[in-house]
Formats: C-alpha cells, structure tokens, sequence
C-alpha cells in the first residue's frame, strides 16, 4: 500500500485475479480493460471491497480450486465471504460494476468474447444473489481506471487513453496463462 496524495488516503491497488476487503478508510484502485471490477459495499458498517476477474466461470476441465479471483465466480464468493468477516450483511449489500471493454484483438475474430461474457455473468451473479447494482460502466473499447472508497460506496472512474499496449498486453499475458492452465488442468503431473 503506499499514500495517494491526491485524496490524501492510503490506496490499496489491484490486478487482475485479486481483491480487497476492507473496513479502514482507503482507496482501492484497478486498472481495467476486457476485466470487470466490482465495487462490494455495505453502509451501514462501513465495509467494502474491490475485486478484478478476467473470466467469468472456472473452465469444465478445471478440477483445483484455489484463493486466487481470476475467475468471476470465485472472485465474487471470495469478497463476499470477506466481507461477512467484517460483518456485512448479504442484504445490506450493494455493488457498482466496471470493465468490460474491448481490449484484446483476438475477440473479434473468435465467438468467445471475454468482455461481453463478463458483463453477462456479473449481471447475473448479482441479481440472482440478490445484490443491487446501483451504477455501472461497462462495455465500449476504451480503459477505465476505478478508485473505489469503501467506507463510503464512493467510486470515481475515469476512462484512459485508448492507446494502453501495457494493459492490453497485461491482458493477453494473463488470458494466455488462464488458458494453459486450463488445458492443464486435471492432467498428471510427470517429475
């Protein structure tokens, strides 16, 4: 963590298959391309949390689960259950959803486009726990940087140029090592 002079707060910032719950009073940061963020509050006790997923579901072939949120369904659960240790209540819990962008060159040639399949399964996970959105920028082909303020729900999003190789490629890196391990997955491991 280190000092963010700018709102004079410590700021906590997260990549991608991370999160952070926290009851101080903070600033989370992520950079975002074709990931989502979600921003997890519940104001009544001053607790929040970012996490940063970059696939929505956990790949058929997958059999280890593990502490890491790359995949949207675990980081999801993994907020969340952070969050009840501080002692947020489900229903008191509210959510701002970020990302989805266009990013990566190869979905436009394939029928698995990883931004629109994020946003699909965030909606989805959120209304089917019952957990309401109250703002959200998703979607488009431009680069959102996200501060979130747990303590106070407050979120400050700004888009970043288009021209961003450092994200993009962050990105492609990451979907590449998903992948692999993905195809991995389940197969023996000879030593």
């Amino acid at each position: 963590m280190k000092l963010n002079a700018q709102f004079d707060k410590t700021e906590k910032v997260i990549g991608p298959g991370e999160y952070y719950a926290t009851a101080e009073d903070i600033v989370i940061s992520t950079l975002l391309g074709s990931c989502i963020a979600v921003a997890l509050y519940e104001p009544f006790r001053k607790v929040g949390g970012l996490n940063h997923f970059m696939l929505p579901g956990i790949p058929e072939k997958a059999t280890v689960y593990s502490a890491e949120a790359r995949y949207g369904i675990q980081a999801m659960e993994l907020l969340i259950n952070d969050l009840f240790k501080l002692g947020a209540v489900k229903k008191m819990l509210h959510a701002k959803v970020f990302g989805g962008s266009s990013m990566l060159e190869y979905e436009k040639a394939t029928s698995f486009n990883v931004a629109k399949k994020n946003i699909e399964f965030v909606f989805e996970f959120l209304e089917t726990e019952k957990i309401p959105v109250e703002s959200y920028s998703v979607g488009g082909a431009v680069p959102r940087k996200v501060f979130f303020f747990p303590a106070s729900g407050r979120v400050l999003m700004k888009y970043t140029t288009i021209r961003t190789p450092g994200l993009a490629n962050r990105e492609r890196r990451y979907s590449e090592t998903l992948l692999e391990n993905a195809r991995n997955a389940g197969k023996p491991i000879i030593f």
